[in-house]
């Protein structure tokens, strides 16, 4: 197991970590026209086109709107933010981050925020704005990440899914804080102690992700539908399987899914696990062929309603990074991996 300690990077937190609900900071006061104000991600909201409704800079209440590429990305914002940012998650409830496609008004949105929280090399819709935002003056363009550097994993070489591991989320944070800062400049001690806050919770999950590892019997687990979690391979050294690789849109072959349910039967597997975000019907099917059960697991990439039940819990629309890990995705493992 990699043993990447943080301690020495984040410091001392000079604050406790600020209780953040989306229906608080995540609300876009008068940032957001019209019936966003009932939306917990206040960017999820549907204009017609399945983007979010206008954004608009300069909130009555001096607080700067952001806009974030996918829901982790919206987490982190809003996390580090506080009470000087509005963040908007751009991705709509029950869509997933990896393949959503915006309407082509998405760039005109985006403009009208103070600024944009993207990753590079995640989605081409991001880079397309990005690219238009350039030219813009007014709104600011947040790399997540910067520096981090991805890595050939078995499902892909350069591998973008760093967010799934709570180590390497703490840079992605700590970018944030640094494009808010210069945004804010004002505001930047706050925006470094929010950081430095959030990233000791960051710091707890890998902890508790470590020690769950340590505890399980197994360390293979089978992913049903596309695999965003090869950066656990590299950081837990769980071994990860798939017959649909990378690619939302992956198609799994007849040759791909009989390898999976060889290693089921070679390493008795008792467990196939799902995207919360994508139809669940191949992880079925092959529970149902290998005598397996279900379970759900979460890139963070979606956020559903609360009328939506993911295994034995229903997931609430402002659930953030840390109820994705201890909600759905410990209790998940805890059960895949055979943990004593």
């Amino acid at each position: 197991m990699t043993d990447v300690s943080k301690t020495d990077r984040l410091g001392q937190s000079r604050s406790t970590r600020r209780a953040i609900l989306a229906a608080g900071a995540g609300t876009l006061a008068a940032s957001i026209a019209g019936c966003l104000d009932e939306d917990p991600q206040s960017g999820n909201g549907d204009d017609g086109d399945g983007n979010g409704d206008d954004l608009e800079n300069g909130a009555d209440d001096d607080s700067y709107t952001v806009a974030a590429g996918m829901p982790a990305l919206w987490d982190f914002t809003r996390e580090v933010g506080g009470d000087h940012v509005n963040a908007v998650d751009l991705i709509p409830t029950g869509e997933h981050g990896h393949d959503y496609e915006p309407g082509p008004g998405i760039v005109e949105e985006i403009e009208d925020a103070d600024a944009f929280v993207y990753m590079r090399d995640f989605a081409g819709w991001m880079e397309d704005a990005v690219a238009e935002l350039e030219n813009d003056n007014d709104t600011a363009v947040i790399d997540a990440s910067e520096g981090i550097e991805f890595f050939d994993s078995p499902a892909e070489d350069d591998d973008e899914h760093w967010w799934m591991d709570p180590v390497e989320c703490q840079n992605g944070v700590d970018n944030i804080a640094d494009g808010l800062s210069d945004l804010d400049p004002d505001h930047a001690d706050e925006y470094d102690e929010n950081a430095a806050a959030f990233n000791e919770e960051l710091e707890a999950i890998h902890e508790e992700f470590e020690e769950l590892v340590d505890r399980a019997t197994l360390n293979e687990i089978v992913i049903g539908t596309h695999d965003s979690f090869q950066w656990w391979h590299r950081q837990y050294d769980i071994d990860i399987y798939s017959p649909i690789g990378t690619s939302p849109d992956g198609e799994a072959s007849a040759q791909d899914i009989e390898e999976v349910e060889n290693h089921i039967e070679e390493y008795g597997i008792e467990h196939v696990l799902y995207d919360v975000g994508e139809p669940a019907h191949l992880a079925e099917s092959i529970a149902d062929e290998t005598d397996a059960e279900v379970l759900p697991i979460s890139p963070v990439e979606t956020q559903l309603d609360e009328t939506t039940e993911v295994g034995d819990v229903q997931m609430e629309p402002d659930w953030g990074y840390l109820e994705h890990y201890r909600e759905i995705n410990f209790p998940s493992l805890e059960r895949a991996l055979q943990v004593e």
